[in-house]
């Protein structure tokens, strides 16, 4: 039988009262932050990305499920009549350290099998908060990798780990905003303006993982991150694998895997949606200049160019702006510089 101490409905046993307890993996809706309500944005034709009003953004309410398992069927409708008793109930979560005030949204499934059963209900949490929360000085958090960065603050800082499938996140181009376009019936395709070309803005989705010796720490880590999201203002994500810095603001996040394990410790494997404001595709392009800053440029007198230096391979090549290579006078050999120690 299971442990009772673990889940209190307004203040009563769950597991005492109904036979209730919380499924195992049940949590991570718990856990789940809120995300932002819908915030004010203006798309300029002639810019890349979108113009977002976060002065002061709120949070709007948040929905998730939680799986129950009851010990006795014949307990569910007493279980039911309870939560539809007013609107409002306080769930007090032992083994989270945290206290919620809940209410029923829906039913979303219910199974027996001769006294047991599993029941899916959905609440909603009406009165979220911004967390607080600091980061740990850098190195202090025994997590072992860097690349990352918000606002300056190394990810390994928050207590956590990047996980595979967000380097590509990152580097997915974004999608191509429509410019204008002219179709006319009597003729063939449409008139198309191919002057420039602008991206839309877009959403990085960031996979992280805590793994926390206690259910305290896993909380100091958590918070101390979206402290920092749900700030208003843009955020700054660096990339050091580019490397490049993008300005993007929080969205929306979800926690595919929330365990407690036998010695207490937590395992929270979770996404976090970002959005990048203005994202252009960044080349790692250099320009070569004088020491008073002038560009060097190509000798044509009527179309001068600068000249632009494009690792490859180990080594860097001389380029002019239009993508034609730098050569010498007496051949077609390519000018590079070896980049390799």
């Amino acid at each position: 039988m299971r442990e009772t101490g673990k889940l209190f409905i307004d203040g009563r046993d769950a597991m005492f009262e109904y036979g209730i307890f919380v499924e195992k993996g049940g949590y991570k809706g718990v856990v789940q932050m809120p995300s932002f309500k819908t915030l004010d944005t203006t798309e300029w034709e002639e810019f890349d990305g979108v113009e977002v009003d976060l002065l002061s953004p709120v949070l709007d309410t948040r929905q998730f499920q939680i799986q129950f398992c009851i010990t006795n069927v014949r307990y569910a409708e007493d279980f039911f009549d309870d939560l539809a008793t007013g609107a409002y109930h306080n769930f007090q979560f032992t083994e989270l350290g945290k206290t919620y005030r809940l209410r029923m949204v829906s039913n979303g499934s219910f199974s027996s099998f001769i006294k047991l059963g599993k029941l899916t209900l959905t609440f909603a949490d009406d009165f979220p908060v911004v967390p607080s929360g600091n980061p740990y000085q850098l190195g202090k958090s025994e997590v072992r990798q860097s690349g990352y960065e918000l606002d300056g603050i190394d990810f390994s800082q928050f207590g956590s780990y990047i996980l595979r499938g967000s380097d590509d996140s990152i580097r997915k181009a974004a999608n191509i905003r429509d410019a204008l376009k002219i179709s006319v019936k009597s003729i063939s395709g449409i008139d198309y303006d191919d002057e420039e070309v602008h991206f839309k803005a877009k959403d990085v989705t960031l996979k992280l993982l805590i793994d926390a010796e206690n259910i305290t720490e896993f909380w100091r880590r958590y918070n101390s991150l979206f402290a920092i999201l749900m700030q208003s203002e843009s955020r700054i994500l660096y990339f050091a694998n580019l490397p490049a810095e993008y300005d993007c603001y929080y969205k929306s996040m979800s926690v595919s895997k929330f365990e407690i394990l036998r010695d207490g410790k937590i395992w929270c494997e979770f996404s976090v949606i970002l959005t990048f404001t203005a994202y252009r595709p960044e080349s790692s392009w250099m320009l070569l200049a004088t020491e008073d800053f002038d560009w060097v440029i190509t000798e044509d007198a009527e179309n001068p160019a600068r000249i632009k230096v494009r690792p490859k391979y180990g080594i860097s090549l001389l380029v002019t702006e239009d993508g034609k290579y730098i050569i010498t006078e007496s051949d077609s050999d390519k000018i590079y510089i070896n980049n390799q120690n």
